[in-house]
């Protein structure tokens, strides 16, 4: 009898019972020193209201970051009715961000997550969520010893609560956010000092739904206060805007979205000093962008990293048929500075001119501008795929000099600006057979503009481009070009051929590229030239295994306006596994 009671209750915790969850093996090496081996194992089991999430890592190196032997992240969640309670590592969005967005970014090494409590009640016409925890947040700068590409060098924490809700009004919404994090922020590298920063962020937000437009708002304001003797002293405040607008036509939408971040105000050459600067942005924000994030290799290299503590902007974005198999967008985004900057006699930084409300050309506000254009055609049957664009983009980086007097000005800045025309083809051959090509070509400027004025006569306007010829001399454009081949056979396997390069080299801090025998072999070992060939293989309909040999340009890398470098991957391999059970 108690043999079979013992059966029966088996039976009934495994109907119960919910197990998932994923590996990912990921090893490389390459001739440049570039070496790592790291496996992340994801689990979720579930029973009844209770849902627990482990994640394991063992990286010895890790790819980006820091070495992990054991439990990276954990949750315990319970759901009963309109109540959710999550204990342990949180990823919450609050409205659009502007108060918190946690993320786990794992291609750039940023994490942003809580590790605490929340508790979320719900219903059809409302939403609060209550959440308390500390934030542990590192990130990579100059301004700090130890910099390297790979692993971060400056860390932060913050102990935090706060409180949202959401009321739904018929068509309407209406929110509030509350959210208070004391900082444990540290100053000056000899010696090594803390200072306690606490920093409160209060937001509304309004959204409205309607058969041909919808739009929604939100604005924040932020409070800080330093710790100094056995009191809290105002430090700074700041304010952020974001709003968005869709209008649905009938063949055609337009999407316009508008940022105004008024956070702190930092001079050209501090602006990114995370170090000296607190009390403004948070980390564990991460408010939207007025930027299109284009897919394409090139244009990601020279992606705009944007300021949000001091940033202006909007992107319209307009989309629709142009036919049945044809279909357009066309996108145009522009932000700076809030204002203009002009230097002193002793070379310290003054404001000019507010430019609070709308984006300028001015280059004193360091403006970024992007204009995007693509035609997706769907032919034969939607057998054949083809995509081509047209990218036009410029972007102010820095602002080196602006002096003024009565007779004269001279304006120096560093720019990138590029002309990028992407192509993608696909085409179905039938019985699980595809090909795929890719060709990205770019025309890029890179260097320092300098703009001189006497007596109202233009006496220098040029680009000194960062660019070199063979012969050292200089040069106005670097010519880049990307290309990838890809063959099919569903569901099995695929095989991509992929070439990346330059025509020139840059005058600072660019790496020749190691030439590869992949690369003798096809006969293109030129300095600048990347080639890789990639095998990706279904095991089974749950495993995928990848193999890639070559070498990988590196560069700028983006996400939402926030970047990274990413090292050069020479003369080397890479092999991924990925399993989902």
């Amino acid at each position: 009898m108690s043999k079979y009671a013992l059966i029966w209750a088996i039976a009934i915790v495994s109907a119960q019972v919910s197990f998932t969850g994923n590996t990912e093996t990921r090893i490389g090496e390459s001739s440049n020193g570039f070496y790592y081996n790291e496996t992340l194992i994801n689990t979720n089991l579930q029973y009844d209201a209770f849902t627990n999430w482990i994640q394991l890592e063992y990286s010895d190196p890790p790819e980006l970051g820091r070495r992990i032997n054991g439990v990276r992240k954990l949750r315990l969640e319970y759901e009963n009715g309109p109540v959710t309670l999550k204990l342990g590592d949180l990823y919450e969005i609050w409205g659009r961000g502007l108060v918190l967005n946690s993320v786990d970014d794992q291609p750039i090494d940023r994490d942003t997550g809580i590790r605490g409590l929340s508790a979320r009640y719900t219903t059809e016409s409302f939403t609060g969520q209550f959440i308390t925890g500390r934030a542990d947040i590192s990130q990579s700068t100059i301004y700090a010893l130890d910099y390297n590409t790979r692993t971060h060098n400056y860390h932060l924490t913050y102990n935090l609560y706060g409180l949202a809700m959401n009321k739904l009004l018929g068509n309407h919404e209406l929110g509030a956010s509350f959210l208070q994090s004391l900082e444990q922020h540290p100053v000056n590298t000899f010696p090594v000092d803390t200072l306690e920063v606490k920093n409160q962020l209060t937001s509304i937000n309004y959204g409205v739904t309607q058969p041909s437009f919808d739009f929604y708002a939100e604005y924040i304001m932020n409070q800080s206060f330093t710790f100094t003797e056995n009191r809290w002293e105002r430090h700074k405040d700041g304010r952020g805007l974001y709003s968005n607008l869709n209008l649905y036509l009938k063949l055609f939408s337009l999407n316009l979205e508008y940022i105004n971040y008024h956070f702190g105000d930092f001079d050209p050459f501090s602006r990114w000093n995370m170090v000296d600067n607190y009390g403004y942005y948070q980390p564990y924000q991460n408010p939207p962008i007025a930027m299109h994030i284009h897919e394409n290799v090139l244009m990601n290299r020279i992606s705009h990293q944007t300021d949000f503590n001091n940033e202006v902007g909007f992107k319209a974005e307009f989309m629709g048929s142009l036919a049945e198999n044809i279909e357009f967008l066309a996108i145009f985004s522009q932000s700076n500075r809030t204002h203009t900057w002009l230097m002193n006699e002793d070379y310290s930084w003054r404001q000019q001119e507010e430019l609070s409300f709308f984006p300028s050309f001015d280059p004193a506000a360091m403006p970024f501008k992007d204009f995007y254009g693509e035609l997706t055609f769907n032919l034969l049957q939607n057998n054949l795929y083809l995509k081509f664009g047209y990218a036009d983009s410029k972007d102010i980086t820095d602002l080196l000099q602006n002096t003024l007097t009565d007779t004269s000005q001279t304006l120096t800045y560093s720019i990138a600006s590029a002309k990028t025309f992407p192509l993608n083809i696909s085409y179905t051959l039938g019985n699980g057979w595809s090909v795929d090509a890719k060709l990205e070509l770019q025309w890029l400027q890179k260097g320092y503009w300098w703009f001189e004025k006497r007596n109202n006569v233009i006496v220098a306007d040029s680009l000194m481009s960062i660019f070199l010829d063979d012969e050292g001399k200089r040069v106005d454009h670097e010519k880049n070009s990307f290309i990838s081949l890809s063959i099919a056979k569903s569901p099995k396997w695929s095989v991509t051929f992929t070439t990346d390069q330059a025509s020139i080299k840059e005058a600072f801090g660019d790496k020749e590229s190691i030439v590869n025998p992949l690369e003798k072999l096809l006969g293109v070992d030129q300095e600048k030239n990347w080639v890789n060939v990639e095998f990706v293989y279904h095991l089974t309909s749950s495993m995928r295994l990848s193999l890639m040999y070559g070498s990988l340009k590196g560069g700028l890398l983006c996400t939402n306006g926030v970047c990274r470098i990413i090292e050069p991957f020479d003369d080397g391999f890479k092999l991924g596994l990925t399993t989902v059970f």
